[in-house]
C-alpha cells in the first residue's frame, strides 16, 4: 500500500518521465517526418498514406524512447528533490531505502508492462502493416505516382521519369523522358512531345503486370558517360518498360514475426529476436533501479549535474545490446550465452553505484526489516 510520501514521489518520477518521453518522440518524429515526406515529395510514397507511416514509425520509436524516458524521469524527479533539499527532509523523517525504491519499482513495472505491450504485440504488427502499404504502394501503377515537374525516382533510383504535364487520370503525358541505367555504367534516355502510360498483365509465373510508357515522336539516346559514342535514334512510338522493386517476393523480416513464429523457426536469427523483445524491458528496470543512486547529487550540484554521468553509462549499455544481438545472430555466441551477459554486467554496475551510494548496510535493512 502506498503512502503519502510514495504517491508524491510515484507522481514526480511519472510526470518527469512523460515530459522526457514527450520530447524525445517529438523530436524523433521530425526526424521520420522529414524522411517521409521527402518520399511523397518524390512521389514514391503516396500522400494520403503519410499520417499512416508516421504513426507506425511511433510505435517502433516507442520502443526505445520508454526506457530511456523512464531512466532520465527518475534521474532529474530525484535531481529536483535534492536540489530542493526535499531528500535531506525525507532523509530526517526516517524514511528508509525501501520509500524510495517502491515508487521507482512501481513505474518501472508499468514501463515494463508497457515495453512488453509494445514489443511482444504492437511493434510486430506494425512491421507487417507497414509491410502491407508499402506492398500495395509497389502494386500500384508507376504513373500513379508521377506529378507534374518533379523528378520521380523508381527502383531505388535506377530510373528516372519527368513529366511536364500530364492527365486528371495520369494516363497521358507532355514532354516526358525518362532516365535509366544500364550494364556497365551505361545509361538510356528517351524523351518525346507525348506519352501515355500502357499496362500489360503478365503471364509469368511472377504473375507482375509490366508496365510501360509509350512514348510518340521523339529520341531515344543510348551511352555511357563521358564517353564520345553515343547512339541517337528518332522514332515515331516507343515502348519504355518500366522497372519494378519485386518487393512482393520478400520474405518477412523477423522484426514482423509473432512470438509464436519465431519460436518455431529455432534458428539463430530468431532466438536473437525473442531474447531481444525480452531484453528490453528488462534493460528499462535495470535502468530505472539505477537512477536511484545515480541520482545523488547535493543542492549546490543542481538538477542536471548527473546527465552525463548518466548518458555514459546508457549508451554503452545499449550498445553492448545491440552488438550481442548481432553476434548471437551470426551464431557467434551460444543461445544460452546470448544478450543475458550484458544484463548481468550492467546489474554489477548497478550494485556497485548502489553500494556506493547507501553502502551495505541497505542489504541488512532489506533482510531484517529496519529502515536505513
Amino acid at each position: 500500500m502506498l503512502n503519502i510520501l510514495d504517491r508524491y514521489i510515484f507522481r514526480e518520477i511519472s510526470l518527469t518521465w512523460f515530459a522526457v518521453t514527450t520530447v524525445l518522440l517529438v523530436i524523433m518524429v521530425a526526424n521520420v517526418l522529414t524522411r517521409i515526406l521527402a518520399k511523397v515529395t518524390a512521389g514514391t510514397v503516396p500522400a494520403d498514406a503519410l499520417l499512416l507511416l508516421v504513426g507506425l514509425k511511433v510505435i517502433n520509436l516507442l520502443v526505445t524512447l520508454i526506457p530511456l524516458g523512464l531512466y532520465l524521469g527518475v534521474l532529474l524527479a530525484f535531481g529536483r528533490l535534492y536540489r530542493d533539499s526535499e531528500m535531506a527532509a525525507i532523509s530526517a523523517c526516517g524514511t528508509g531505502i525501501r520509500s524510495l525504491y517502491r515508487p521507482v519499482i512501481l513505474n518501472g513495472l508499468i514501463g515494463v508492462v508497457l515495453i512488453a505491450f509494445l514489443t511482444f504485440w504492437a511493434s510486430p504488427w506494425a512491421a507487417r502493416f507497414e509491410r502491407e502499404i508499402n506492398q500495395r504502394v509497389a502494386s500500384q501503377s508507376v504513373a500513379s505516382l508521377l506529378s507534374a515537374g518533379n523528378f520521380v525516382e523508381i527502383l531505388n533510383g535506377e530510373a528516372v521519369v519527368f513529366t511536364e504535364a500530364l492527365s486528371e487520370n495520369k494516363q497521358q503525358f507532355q514532354r516526358v523522358f525518362v532516365h535509366r541505367d544500364l550494364e556497365d555504367g551505361a545509361f538510356e534516355v528517351e524523351t518525346a512531345k507525348s506519352a501515355y502510360y500502357q499496362r500489360v498483365e503478365s503471364a509469368e509465373a511472377d504473375g507482375m503486370a509490366k508496365e510501360y510508357i509509350v512514348f510518340v515522336d521523339g529520341v531515344s539516346l543510348v551511352g555511357k558517360a563521358g564517353g564520345d559514342e553515343y547512339r541517337r535514334t528518332r522514332f515515331s512510338r516507343h515502348g519504355v518498360l518500366l522497372p519494378r522493386d519485386p518487393l512482393e517476393n520478400r520474405t518477412l523480416e523477423n522484426s514482423a514475426k509473432t512470438l509464436r513464429q519465431l519460436w518455431r523457426a529455432d534458428d539463430s536469427q530468431s532466438r536473437a529476436e525473442i531474447q531481444w523483445r525480452v531484453s528490453i524491458p528488462l534493460a528499462a528496470m535495470l535502468l530505472a533501479i539505477l537512477a536511484v543512486p545515480l541520482s545523488h547529487a547535493s543542492p549546490r550540484e543542481g538538477r542536471y549535474s548527473k546527465i552525463v554521468l548518466a548518458i555514459l553509462i546508457y549508451i554503452p549499455y545499449a550498445n553492448l545490446l545491440v552488438l550481442a544481438r548481432k553476434w548471437l545472430s551470426a551464431g557467434t555466441v551460444p543461445a544460452w550465452l546470448g544478450l543475458w551477459w550484458v544484463h548481468l554486467v550492467f546489474f554489477v554496475v548497478v550494485i556497485y553505484f548502489t553500494v556506493r551510494r547507501f553502502g551495505f548496510g541497505w542489504v541488512k535493512a532489506r533482510l531484517t526489516g529496519t529502515s536505513v
